[in-house]
């Protein structure tokens, strides 16, 4: 298995339409074949709605009560909830992974 000691795993932002899949697709893409002949892979992570505590302090009562209710679990992320997705990326199992987006979104897809 190949030894790689830097990686890049970017965060893009969930949006409702498949831009957003495409955007980080390329540009994540675009830099994996620029830095694969040096071993270092780089992979975009898409996080869904997450409940932090911004989100809380930010968000007006009445839509913090509906914040995740439209995706299929119908409740935001826990950010420990998206925390394998980054252990995997970064780890010696996703070695061969390079140039992926894997959306972490609680079932809200791209249109």
């Amino acid at each position: 298995m190949p030894r790689f000691e830097d990686t890049i795993i970017e965060v893009d932002v969930l949006m409702s339409t498949a831009y957003a899949q495409w955007r980080a697709g390329d540009s994540s893409k675009a830099l994996a074949t620029i830095l694969a002949p040096r071993g270092i892979p780089v992979n975009v992570v898409v996080p869904g709605q997450v409940s932090i505590p911004l989100v809380a302090t930010t968000t007006e009562p009445d839509k913090l009560e509906q914040f995740g209710a439209d995706n299929a679990f119908g409740r935001p992320a826990q950010p420990v909830e998206l925390a394998g997705a980054f252990v995997y990326l970064a780890s010696p199992e996703a070695s061969s992974v390079t140039g992926a987006v894997l959306p972490v979104t609680g079932g809200a897809f791209f249109d």
